[in-house]
């Protein structure tokens, strides 16, 4: 019997076998892909993980950058930059590493393994495999990704429709000299508000590559699909001269991420959830790496003080509170309210980018929410106490 079987082998699932083998467990981590695969997604990594990679996924970032540029419905711009470095990654490549990285530590990585079930017992956890076999461990980590699988179902963990969001996305191969030509020399992140009610599109140039996507909350129901709202925001894009007359739409692949707050319950006996299985996700930004690599650790250490005989409360009590603790009460309480307060309606998110270009503080206060530089209560606090003021100015923009 293992320690550890962790399901899914993405930035969650790795860094939880990765954190795992570290620490002494016997663990083993599946995944029903075969590596190094697909995963949508726009590629920007927070530079508050960067000490919990392996060699291999450090090594396997793609570019730096500085630069953030955010533009309103009406396509006003407003540019900063960063005073720290911003790292993006191909999610194809990356992902690959970071499994190998928690492989290197000494977890057991079966690709291409489908988990069909997974049954909590009093003293371990049975997990059923497609090929028709059964694995058991002391404890489950489940970071397989949004979808609600069977056996999530069955245990009870559930999303309301309205918490979910639906994103399309294309990672496009891009000879750098006409990334330079379209979008600057300096690699940065490019955010459209209002492309959608409830959600932004966004141009990721990186290194031989370009990043186009958008995305918006369930909440909302636009009258056009999401691939046509892609294909609109690919025409913009192309009347902008920012990708080329060349640059296919359809390649957008479809993606759903949770986008309101985490699944309740989080865990069931010896079961906890990390990553988007848990619906650890910004309702801001729609950011996930960071928050599903975060759960994973925390959800790991829980587990060891657990066999250890420390805790004080019962294992899926104790996770709660600790990804509470670290990072829950602001993503869930004030990221919440500042999610609604920004998109409550196109006009609202054409002035806050109004605001950001006529007051500096504004501008700062934006950027490094979007950038994870500053809590959101903080940029919440710090808006209110300067909107007055930025309003007034904005009206001369």
């Amino acid at each position: 019997m293992k320690d550890l079987i962790v399901v899914g082998a993405g930035p969650a699932g790795s860094t939880a076998a990765l954190f795992a083998a570290r620490a002494g467990l016997d663990v083993t981590f599946l995944d029903k892909a075969k590596f190094p695969r697909h995963k949508s997604c726009g590629g920007a990594l927070s530079y508050k993980v960067l000490d919990m990679l392996g060699p291999k996924a450090e090594k396997a970032i793609n570019c730096i950058g500085r630069r953030l540029v955010v533009y309103s419905p009406s396509l006003r711009s407003c540019e900063y930059m960063s005073d720290h470095d911003l790292h993006f990654i191909i999610r194809k490549e990356w992902d690959h590493m970071m499994a190998l990285d928690a492989a290197d530590a000494g977890a057991e990585f079966r690709e291409e393994t489908m988990v069909t079930d997974v049954t909590p017992k009093d003293e371990q956890v049975i997990v059923d495999v497609r090929d028709g076999e059964s694995l058991s461990a002391k404890y489950v980590v489940i970071a397989d990704g949004t979808g609600l699988r069977s056996y999530k179902k069955k245990l009870g963990f559930t999303q309301p429709y309205d918490y979910m969001a639906r994103t399309v996305c294309a990672e496009t191969p891009m000879d750098d000299a006409l990334i330079d030509e379209l979008t600057g020399t300096v690699r940065g992140l490019h955010i459209f508000f209002g492309v959608v009610p409830r959600g932004y599109g966004w141009v990721f140039p990186k290194r031989n590559s370009i990043n186009v996507g958008i995305g918006f909350s369930n909440k909302y129901k636009p009258d056009k699909n999401q691939f046509e709202i892609f294909a609109d925001f690919v025409a913009s894009l192309k009347g902008l001269k920012m990708l080329p007359e060349d640059y296919d739409p359809t390649q957008g692949i479809p993606a759903a991420i949770p986008f309101r707050k985490p699944f309740e319950p989080i865990g069931i006996g010896r079961v906890l959830l990390a990553g988007d299985a848990g619906g650890f996700v910004s309702p801001v930004t729609g950011e996930g790496i960071s928050y599903g690599m975060r759960s994973a650790k925390i959800a790991v250490q829980t587990i060891i003080d657990e066999m250890e005989g420390t805790l004080d409360s019962d294992l899926v009590s104790a996770y709660k509170a600790r990804w509470m603790d670290d990072f829950g009460r602001d993503m869930v309480g004030s990221g919440l309210s500042l999610a609604d307060l920004v998109y409550k309606s196109i006009r609202r998110m054409e002035l806050v980018v109004k605001m950001m270009i006529a007051d500096e503080p504004t501008r700062d206060t934006v950027a490094k929410m979007i950038l994870g530089d500053i809590s959101y209560k903080e940029a919440k606090k710090r808006t209110l106490r300067r909107g007055l003021i930025a309003g007034l100015k904005s009206l001369r923009v």
